[in-house]
């Protein structure tokens, strides 16, 4: 049984990730937890003086999520009524990061899943946006669905290597569900800017992955370029990709803002869906 988070603010945003998760773990028992997060900054004092005297604060607050959760809730259960699904809601009044790190540890979560509409720029860069906050402090893996994306089987998926990134067979469980489930064509993309990596090791990780895999129709390229977005782009569009992997470690808020790590770009500029695992602590 998984446990699937997700998130929610009611959008078509929200919504198509939903819609996604649910074709993706077609077939296996899930229970999918709705999360509504009401920012801590979105109320007033004024909020809270127009509400009925009989009302607690809670109400006052979370009312209107809990009945748009409740309608969701019922939308989804009347479509996907073949007894695998189970859907449960849940609101919290909290600071975004804070309230899913609470509900990845609460409700035993497996993968958090949110859409994105891509967001790029100079405070994004700084402070990231909520998708990369989630990325960046949760403990569990992160599904990432652009917004007009349209579910399609992953039939060739893209693994990308950052310059911070070895591949191993720690926390891959996902990535060996998808192996197995979907039996797609695997492409290896090994960045290595600012990485010292020599040919010859090149050579031996493509070995050890290929061994690791001996099944898997499975190919290994080197992007060196200080910015290899375009690149990873072109290699999607000419090679009908249609997911992306990649691994993170956990970081600070520091260690993001000096790191070379192209994460910030991959995940704003891909018009696929990313998964991004999560690395094991050592």
């Amino acid at each position: 049984m998984k446990n699937i988070l997700l998130l929610t603010d009611f959008t078509a945003k929200s919504e198509n990730a939903h819609q996604y998760a649910f074709k993706y773990f077609k077939g296996q028992e899930c229970t999918f937890h709705l999360l509504s997060i009401q920012k801590a900054w979105d109320f007033t004092m004024d909020d809270l003086m127009v509400a009925s005297s009989k009302s607690s604060v809670d109400n006052a607050l979370l009312e209107d999520n809990r009945s748009d959760l409740a309608s969701l809730i019922i939308k989804y259960t009347s479509i996907y009524s073949n007894g695998t699904y189970t859907f449960k809601s849940h609101v919290d009044y909290d600071i975004f990061t804070d309230a899913i790190s609470q509900a990845v540890l609460n409700y035993k979560i497996d993968v958090v899943v949110c859409g994105t509409d891509g967001n790029t720029g100079v405070m994004e860069a700084i402070f990231s946006s909520h998708t990369l906050r989630v990325i960046h402090t949760s403990d569990c893996s992160v599904l990432v669905v652009p917004e007009h994306y349209t579910y399609e089987v992953p039939k060739r998926v893209q693994y990308l290597l950052d310059y911070d990134d070895s591949f191993d067979t720690c926390g891959k469980d996902l990535f060996d569900e998808l192996i197995l489930k979907y039996k797609p064509k695997v492409s290896v993309l090994r960045l290595t800017f600012a990485l010292e990596m020599h040919p010859i090791e090149c050579d031996a990780e493509e070995e050890e992955i290929k061994s690791l895999y001996p099944h898997v129709p499975l190919d290994y390229h080197i992007l060196s370029t200080e910015q290899p977005i375009n690149e990873i782009d072109e290699f999607v569009e000419k090679n009908d990709v249609q997911m992306q992997v990649i691994s993170v470690k956990k970081q600070t808020f520091l260690e993001r803002v000096f790191s070379n790590s192209h994460l910030s770009d991959i995940v704003n500029s891909s018009s696929l869906p990313v998964f991004i695992l999560r690395d094991c602590e050592k």
